[in-house]
């Protein structure tokens, strides 16, 4: 083992961090999608970390927020308060005291992965951090599976992502979701990420809004496949759905490969 037990700290919702016992290089953060769990959501991911050396120099860190009641800009300020405590401040101060670290140490990298609604949180909170000129934002990589930067077909969304009764509950008007005003395709906020976000790409200051690695499902049925601002072209992946494609196993090992790669490139 090459990493402490799940510790919970004191960051969004449920959120849980694995820490390195040797000297960490690079920050990992997961980061959830709609209706998704900090831990949940990514499959096999906390076992392949754990039992593999790939990681060995990373503490890794599973965000969990409330997708359903949060607004998503609500949720990116506070994923952007999170990166913010979280590279600003010493890791010995999350629940383990590693003697290595000193009050000084900072992560050479940081790489944040995203699914989903998570994808246009995460792009959110990386415009706060350059509005707040942050250091830390050049060290920032995004890998983004099925990222939902241009919004949900709502109707799959509500189908494939609630229980039966919240489904019910949610038509009859008995309940509501604030964030699925955020998801229609032409919202304020989708609108605005990609305003300003092609407004720093045009004065060459926008290098973090383009992502390391994007992936589609071919079988994509809920988020919108289609190309924002300059990131590269996606990995298409067949025969995993929405909610798979961001979930490694023995026979799956794509997103698993992904993450390695970002860390030693």
């Amino acid at each position: 083992m090459n990493h402490t037990p799940p510790i919970f700290i004191d960051e969004g919702s449920h959120t849980t961090a694995f820490f390195a016992l040797d000297n960490p290089q690079t920050l990992v953060i997961f980061i959830h999608g709609f209706n998704g769990r900090s831990i949940n959501t990514w499959g096999e991911f906390p076992d392949f970390i754990r039992l593999n050396n790939d990681f060995k120099n990373a503490d890794i860190l599973f965000y969990g927020y409330d997708s359903l009641k949060n607004p998503a800009a609500q949720s990116s300020q506070n994923l952007y308060n999170t990166l913010s405590n979280l590279t600003e401040n010493s890791p010995n101060a999350w629940g383990i005291e590693r003697t290595f670290i000193t009050q000084s140490f900072k992560y050479g990298q940081i790489v944040l992965v995203a699914h989903s609604l998570g994808a246009l949180v995460l792009r959110k909170a990386l415009l706060l951090a350059k509005r707040d000129h942050k250091e830390w934002l050049d060290s920032c990589k995004m890998i983004l599976f099925a990222p939902a930067h241009h919004g949900f077909k709502m109707r799959n969304l509500i189908f494939e992502s609630l229980s039966s009764i919240e489904t019910i509950l949610s038509g009859l008007g008995l309940i509501s979701f604030p964030v699925l005003e955020d998801l229609k395709p032409n919202s304020f906020i989708i609108q605005n990420l990609l305003h300003d976000s092609m407004q720093l790409l045009d004065k060459k200051q926008g290098n973090f809004t383009i992502a390391d690695q994007i992936i589609w499902s071919k079988e994509e049925e809920i988020v919108r496949n289609e190309h924002f601002g300059q990131d590269p072209i996606p990995l298409l992946v067949e025969n995993k759905a929405h909610h798979a494609i961001c979930k490694p196993d023995s026979q799956y090992l794509i997103p698993y490969h992904l993450v390695v790669k970002s860390l030693y490139a």
